[in-house]
């Protein structure tokens, strides 16, 4: 239940805290007063789109709040929480949405900084608005199904279909991309055969062109080499002082002092390393000159096979790692065009296997729907008739998607289907007996249109625990004898959840458990909005100046105060209604 409406610095409003209660509230005001804002700023609280222009003239900023107790409602807190919003122990949710005219608006939901995306997704579950606006949802196309399938309980049928749609395309999606892929590789395939056969050929090893390069230069220098190693390794090994026995005795002759001097153990650090290095060093030359090919053959097969990888790298454009990573690609490509048949075959199947689900799916959720319809229509109709719509009749008319090349065939129709199945539904009208039944658009008025909008709101927002209802002057185009079996309408969806009604009609308005007046003020030269919480005495008065709008002489000004009165206790509404008023606060 919305128990506070805060709205602060938004068109014509200052800032104004409007208290709400259970039951059917209503509103009114005289023409121009402002009613429109109000519903305005509730609207944004179900994600509504505004422009930035309703901040009041002078301020930076406007925003709207929301308070909602949902202490007594376990169903929706469940489904908030579901949606990733955090009700605390108290059951209370804070939605606030604020307009900037500079930088981005925001929304924060309890406090915390969301998205419109969200407040779109939940505010919807807390409230939902009927307006004159909302009539138009009966000319689009998806309207009458939805409305069929809410009423009949299709859900489960829906998901499967939906589940057998969302199989199906996918399936259909990987066939059409594999046998794409199929058709390209195939004119490929001849190419990477043979550059794999090629590549495979070459023997390439990862190394093996670093050694070729070095094999070449020793060969080519093998004399000079032998030569300089062995004198070098003579200098370190050989004659009456060798370079490592000297290096040995330079340690030998430090050591035993190397403790009294740091300089001196890091000396004999520098020496030990050296000793190493050279040990090492000529091992080394030992080795190279072991195993040193003077022989010069071989030198022709060394500088093809070196000739090969350049050649091959040119060709390819990559360095020999990238040459053997290239082959195992080829490898993989060929083998993947190899099963193409087997992958081919299994894909189709798949989506063949997904058609049938569709197609199953799609003729079961079409034969539920016709079954359900006339009785749907009929619970309908029974609904709105006592709306002033007497001679009301309603019927479901159906097609099917008729499609060539469509992927399920219902009723011996080839047809299109999609997530909600493949059936087309128009929701057709009478108004008038002995006239023909026809689309609500083209039949029914716009008051016609509000109250049959209304009377299939009635019916599906049922529910343990429906939203706030906002009824904005859905009474437009309704005489004062029609209004009150809207009224009573009203009352009933109130003692299963909150409504509010703007009304100009004092036969709708007398109906209300709680009554609140829009109306313009002055202050400080500049127009500001007030709503009040009407007294018994305010509200007979409210309702005596709806019945005669222009001033009126006392004898006229007193009938019409005593017909307030006698609507008031026709209505059941003599009783004073709570004596809160709307009140001015500082945000």
């Amino acid at each position: 239940m919305l128990v506070e409406l805060r709205i602060s610095q938004f068109a014509i409003v200052e800032e104004l805290i409007v208290p709400l209660g259970a039951g059917l509230t209503v509103i009114t005001g005289e023409t121009g007063a402002g009613k429109s804002v109000v519903a305005g700023a509730l609207g944004l609280l179900c994600g509504r789109p505004v422009p930035k222009d309703l901040v009041r003239e002078g301020e930076e900023c406007a925003w709207v709040e929301g308070v909602f107790d949902l202490s007594g409602r376990p169903a929706q807190r469940a489904d908030l929480a579901r949606a990733g919003v955090r009700v605390g122990p108290d059951g209370m949710v804070v939605l606030r949405r604020e307009l900037r005219v500079l930088g981005r608006s925001r929304v924060l939901i309890n406090g915390l900084l969301s998205s419109l995306a969200l407040l779109e997704t939940i505010g919807p579950r807390l409230l939902m608005v009927q307006s004159q606006d909302q009539q138009r949802e009966l000319t689009e196309p998806a309207f009458a199904r939805e409305f069929l399938d809410d009423m009949a309980d299709t859900a489960a049928l829906r998901e499967e279909v939906r589940a057998a749609w969302d199989e199906h395309r996918q399936a259909d999606l990987q066939l059409a991309a594999r046998q794409a892929e199929e058709r390209a590789a195939g004119e490929q395939l001849e190419l990477w055969r043979w550059q794999s056969r090629e590549l495979d050929s070459a023997r390439l090893r990862a190394g093996e062109e670093e050694e070729i390069a070095e094999t070449l230069v020793v060969k080519r220098h093998a004399g000079a080499l032998q030569a300089a190693a062995a004198a070098a390794l003579a200098r370190l090994e050989g004659g009456d002082s060798p370079a490592v026995d000297d290096l040995g005795a330079a340690l030998a002759a430090l050591k035993p002092v190397s403790a009294r001097s740091q300089r001196v153990a890091a000396i004999l650090a520098e020496l030990a390393a050296a000793a190493e290095a050279a040990g090492g060093a000529a091992t080394g030359l030992r080795r190279f000159l072991e195993g040193l090919d003077l022989d010069s053959a071989g030198l022709d097969e060394l500088e093809s096979r070196r000739a090969l990888y350049h050649e091959l790298q040119r060709k390819y454009g990559r360095d020999t790692p990238g040459l053997l990573e290239l082959r195992e690609d080829l490898e993989a490509r060929i083998a993947r065009q190899e099963a193409a048949r087997q992958d081919l075959s299994a894909l189709s199947a798949r989506s063949e296997a997904a058609r049938r689900r569709l197609e199953a799916g799609c003729a079961q959720l079409h034969r539920a729907r016709r079954a359900a319809a006339p009785e749907v229509a009929a619970r309908a109709a029974g609904r709105i008739a006592p709306l002033a719509l007497g001679a009301l009749q309603l019927e479901f008319a159906f097609g099917l998607r008729r499609a060539a090349a469509g992927p399920v065939t219902i009723d011996g129709e080839t047809c299109d289907a999609g997530p909600e199945g493949a059936d087309d539904v128009r929701l057709l009208v009478r108004t008038n007996r002995g006239e023909r039944m026809g689309e609500v658009a083209t039949l029914a008025s716009g008051g016609e249109r509000s109250r049959i909008h209304l009377g299939l709101t009635a019916l599906r927002r049922g529910g343990p625990e429906p939203p706030l209802l906002l009824c904005d002057e859905i009474d437009a185009g309704l005489g004062s004898d029609a209004a009150p079996p809207v009224a009573m309408l009203l009352r009933e969806l109130a003692a299963e959840s909150q409504v509010v009604c703007i009304t100009h009609l004092p036969t709708m308005a007398v109906h209300g458990d709680a009554h609140l007046r829009v109306a313009k003020t002055q202050r400080d030269g500049r127009t500001v909005l007030r709503v009040a919480v009407l007294a018994a005495q305010e509200r007979a008065q409210e309702i005596a100046r709806l019945l005669g709008g222009a001033e009126a002489d006392a004898d006229t000004a007193a009938a019409r105060a005593a017909y307030a009165a006698s609507l008031l206790a026709e209505a059941g509404r003599a009783p004073a209604p709570p004596s809160a008023r709307a009140r001015r606060f500082r945000g």
